[in-house]
């Protein structure tokens, strides 16, 4: 994955990063280097929308926890829209889904925001 694989829009005071493929190890370098990037500007809430994610691995995981947990302690939120069944079943195994906010589509992340 190159950093050109992961679209970054800015939708208001919201960051949708967009990843093509799957999450791994392989590209969690890149995710980081655009999510800091995001993060570093000005107040802003980070949707990871995961529409094109087909898998999501520990490391990967892992850094979205300390994405998660960045945002929070800077007083902004990160939002995770459009998992398959599949990335769905991966965060409920772990326990993650109760960490981060999770919803259907972009819509109802806003709706629901904090």
């Amino acid at each position: 994955m190159t950093l050109s694989s992961i679209n970054a829009t800015k939708i208001g005071q919201r960051t949708v990063l967009t990843p093509l493929g799957a999450l791994t190890y392989k590209n969690c370098e890149e995710l980081e280097i655009v999510f800091n990037k995001s993060a570093n500007q000005q107040k802003t809430d980070i949707v990871l929308d995961c529409k094109n994610v087909s898998y999501i691995d520990s490391k990967a995981l892992e850094l979205m926890v300390q994405m998660h947990e960045s945002l929070k302690n800077q007083g902004s939120i990160l939002q995770i829209i459009s998992l398959n069944a599949l990335c769905n079943d991966i965060l409920l195994v772990t326990r993650l889904s109760h960490t981060f906010n999770v919803y259907k589509d972009i819509h109802e992340a806003i709706k629901n925001t904090p």
